[in-house]
């Protein structure tokens, strides 16, 4: 089995500090057996330097192991399961460098024991294939930690955005469908075609797809709106003023490739959002509603109007600016589907940014969980769509939510907001996103009309 450098020089660093401390030596003992400095050695105990010949035939004298033993891998039982699994697509992919670490260095945490550190990560790979829990997966949760990281906000990429709004040419024009398309078609020589998806047979679900080339070719859904084909347009423009190589060219995930593509997928979303949605215009209507002492859903709904924005980018540029403008440390989103078809309400899209337990799905049976907010405002269109009017204007337009939750099992206490609307490319069909904070003291001292009575306290569960 072939290896790389790096996986290499961990290989030959942990046979040696198993040696060592297999006979009881410190590194100053082996370091004044083998001519060579104490701190050179710890590098290559750590898997950061590989010596050249003379030392390593130095060190195997000091072991009292032929030369061979020290440096060769296959064939060593006990170092097997190690090496595959350094080897494995887990470690491949996972970017370790943004926690500070290299893979190497989980097995060093780990234990002194090749065999054992390679069996135990080998036997949590298996036990994530076991459960189709695939590589992807891993690095979607690295992103989440990234963004917790950064309380979910990001200051270079707010900027970004306002330096291009600003900039000669933009020119100041209003950002809309039309400027951004035409600023694509302009200055990226963009080819956009929106004849081609909405009627394909297997391409019909898809919002977008890339393709590159000397004159990029986008192929847009013609049936999304404004506000989403405006999206999309800012995700490019992103891609292009943040320098981005490696990125998806499907709306939706086909192949998760690596991390680095899944990083940029959404750096060009918080940008779209930071570009489509200012931070000053959100700040600023949410600080007037989050003052009133009762909850205005017809205001909720209004702002989110006057930013031009979907529910979904309206939540998530709130969970962007929630910790930076309004001290809201932590948060989570959820977005509910509930097919015409089907009684089954899926968890679409999940983002947890804080200590709340989540559900994956809500059933029938499972009376509890329909007290969540967000599933009154889709059993309201799943009953508004059985009567003699399915074209109400209530059911065709969003409707808000603000609701009071307590769990079960916990006793943990969140506040969250939800909106309800038909889906956009199966108009038979519902949403509802959901975005919720502990309701605790930071929340009180902003939202003033946390405890309004006419708001009522949920008890919830997880299934």
């Amino acid at each position: 089995m072939p290896f790389n450098e790096d996986n290499l020089k961990f290989i030959l660093g942990f046979k040696l500090k198993n040696l060592r401390l297999q006979r009881g030596y410190s590194l100053k003992d082996v370091a004044t057996r083998a001519n060579m400095s104490i701190s050179y050695l710890s590098e290559i105990e750590k898997g950061k330097k590989y010596p050249k010949a003379e030392k390593l035939l130095a060190l195997a004298n000091c072991y009292e192991v032929g030369y061979d033993e020290l440096v060769t891998v296959d064939g060593q039982d006990n170092l097997n399961p190690l090496a595959e699994s350094l080897e494995s697509g887990f470690f491949q992919e996972f970017p370790f460098q943004l926690f500070g670490l290299q893979a190497a260095d989980l097995f060093s945490l780990l234990t002194t024991s090749p065999d054992k550190a390679g069996a135990l990560i080998r036997t949590f790979l298996e036990i994530g294939q076991m459960y189709d829990v695939r590589v992807e997966h891993f690095l979607f949760a690295a992103l989440r930690a990234y963004q917790k990281m950064h309380n979910n906000y990001f200051e270079d990429l707010e900027l970004a955005a306002e330096s291009f709004l600003e900039s000669d040419i933009w020119g100041g024009k209003p950002v809309n469908e039309i400027n951004l398309r035409r600023y694509l078609e302009v200055n990226g020589r963009y080819i956009i075609d929106e004849t081609l998806l909405a009627d394909h047979p297997t391409l019909h679900s898809f919002r977008s797809v890339f393709i590159p080339g000397k004159r990029p070719r986008l192929f847009l859904n013609k049936r999304l709106l404004p506000s989403q084909k405006a999206f999309i347009f800012g995700k490019e423009i992103g891609t292009r003023l943040l320098g981005i190589e490696t990125r998806a060219t499907t709306s939706s995930w086909i192949k998760v490739e690596s991390f680095e593509q899944v990083l940029n997928n959404y750096r060009t979303s918080y940008f779209a959002g930071a570009l489509l949605i200012g931070r000053t215009k959100v700040v600023g209507g949410l600080s007037q509603l989050f003052n009133q002492k009762t909850w205005d859903p017809v205001g909720f709904l209004g702002l989110m109007k006057s930013l031009d924005s979907t529910p979904e980018m309206f939540f998530y540029r709130i969970g962007q600016l929630a910790h930076n403008y309004f001290g809201l440390s932590s948060h989570y989103f959820m977005r509910l589907a509930k097919r015409d078809s089907e009684d089954f309400i899926d968890v679409s899209k999940m983002l947890n940014l804080s200590t709340i337990p989540l559900p994956r799905g809500f059933s029938n049976s499972e009376n509890y969980c329909r007290k969540w907010a967000g599933m009154k405002l889709l059993a309201d269109r799943t009953w508004e769509r059985g009567i003699a009017f399915p074209d109400l204007p209530a059911r065709s337009g969003p409707t808000a939510q603000a609701q009071r939750s307590n769990f079960a099992n916990t006793g943990q206490e969140v506040f969250s907001f939800a909106v309800s609307r038909a889906m956009q490319l199966s108009p038979s069909d519902d949403s509802a996103v959901i975005l919720g904070f502990p309701m605790d003291d930071a929340l009180k001292s902003v939202i003033r009309f946390w405890d309004d009575p006419a708001l009522k306290d949920q008890l919830v569960g997880i299934t």
